[in-house]
C-alpha cells in the first residue's frame, strides 16, 4: 500500500485505532516515541542533525533535498545566486485591487509567468481550493516597486533592494510613526514579499512556538545575495513537520544567515521547472486531509531567466 492510500485511510480511522497503526507501522523505539509525544501533544524542539548538503547544479539554480530520521522529516531546498545575469523575480499575481489579488496555485503561477522555481509567500485572509477567488493579501508586497499591499506592523518580512541584495526585515520598520508606509524608504526596494516571524537572525535559529507543521520558508546569505527557499513536508508519518525553532535550523545548516517563516500548512508548495520544461512540486501538498492537493493561495515569489540558461 502507498503513502497516499495509508494517509488517506487515517481519515475514517477512529484515534485509537489510529494510535494502535502507528505503533504497528513504525518498529524504530525513536520514532514511536517522538509519535508518542506528538500525540499527547508533549512534543518539543529537537536538534536537527543534517547530514552536509550536497546541491544539484543546474543554471542559476541549485537545489536540494533531504531526510532526518528523529524528528521524522523530508524537505526540499533551492538556492539562487541574486547576481545571475539575467534574473527576474516575479512577485505576484497581478493584484484585482490595493491589497487584493486572485487566488492561484503556484504551479500555476509559475507556467504563467515562466518561473524556474517559485514558492507561495503571504499569509491571506480566506482559504480556497479554486483559482482566481478574491483574496486579500496580508503584509507587504511589492512586484518592481509597485507596492501590491500594506505592511503588517507585527509580522517581517523579505526584501530585495534594487541594488540586487536582500534583507529580511520587521514590517514595522517600513511604517512611520502614523502607520502609513515610509515610501521614501521603500523607493529604494524593487521585490518584497511578508511572511510571519523570524525564525533565524544573525545566523542563530530563534525559539518559538512548538506547533509542527509543513512549513514554507525563505532565508538570506550573510551578505545578502543568495536566497533559500525552503519546503517541509508535514502532517505525514513520515515527516511530521517542524517547529519554528526546527526551521530555523534547517535554513542555517543551508548557508541562510536569516530567514523567515512563509505561509504554511496546507499552502506549503515549492516548484521548478524541470529540464523537459514541465513543471514539478517538489513537496507533497496537504490540504486538509488530501495529499498531494496544491491549495490556491495569494501572492507567490518566483524567479526567472531572460534568455537561455
Amino acid at each position: 500500500m502507498n503513502r497516499k492510500r495509508i494517509y488517506q485511510s487515517f481519515k475514517f480511522i477512529c484515534p485509537w485505532a489510529f494510535l494502535g497503526l502507528v505503533i504497528a507501522l513504525f518498529s524504530s523505539c525513536t520514532t514511536l516515541s517522538i509519535v508518542t509525544e506528538i500525540l499527547s501533544g508533549r512534543d518539543r524542539d529537537r536538534e536537527i542533525a543534517l547530514q552536509p548538503v550536497h546541491w544539484q547544479e543546474r543554471g542559476p539554480l541549485r537545489y536540494t533535498s533531504g531526510r532526518i530520521e528523529n524528528p521524522p522529516l523530508s524537505f526540499w531546498a533551492v538556492a539562487i545566486d541574486l547576481d545571475s545575469p539575467g534574473l527576474r523575480v516575479v512577485v505576484g499575481p497581478e493584484p484585482l485591487e490595493y491589497g487584493i489579488v486572485p487566488s492561484i496555485r503556484v504551479s500555476t503561477f509559475a507556467k504563467r509567468y515562466g518561473c524556474f522555481a517559485a514558492i507561495n509567500a503571504n499569509p491571506f485572509d480566506r482559504v480556497s481550493n479554486r483559482e482566481g477567488e478574491p483574496t486579500r493579501v496580508i503584509g507587504i508586497a511589492i512586484h518592481e516597486g509597485q507596492i501590491l499591499s500594506n505592511p503588517i506592523p507585527r509580522y517581517w518580512a523579505l526584501l530585495i533592494f534594487k541594488d540586487g541584495t536582500a534583507r529580511i526585515v520587521p514590517q514595522n520598520s517600513l511604517l512611520l510613526p502614523d502607520r502609513t508606509p515610509d515610501y521614501q524608504f521603500l523607493d529604494s526596494v524593487r521585490y518584497a514579499v511578508g511572511g510571519f516571524f523570524p525564525v533565524l537572525r544573525d545566523g542563530i535559529p530563534l525559539a518559538g512556538r512548538g506547533t509542527r507543521y509543513p512549513r514554507s520558508a525563505v532565508g538570506v546569505s550573510q551578505d545578502g545575495k543568495i536566497l533559500y527557499l525552503l519546503a517541509i513536508n508535514g502532517r505525514l508519518l513520515d515527516s511530521i513537520g517542524t517547529t519554528e525553532l526546527e526551521t530555523g535550523q534547517l535554513l542555517s545548516t543551508l548557508g541562510a544567515w536569516e530567514g523567515i517563516l512563509l505561509d504554511g500548512g496546507g499552502s506549503t508548495s515549492l516548484v521548478i521547472q524541470q529540464t523537459d520544461g514541465t513543471y514539478k512540486i517538489l513537496n507533497h501538498p496537504v490540504q486538509e486531509m488530501d495529499l498531494d492537493f496544491e491549495r490556491a493561495v495569494a501572492t507567490c515569489i518566483g524567479f526567472r531567466i531572460t534568455g537561455a540558461w
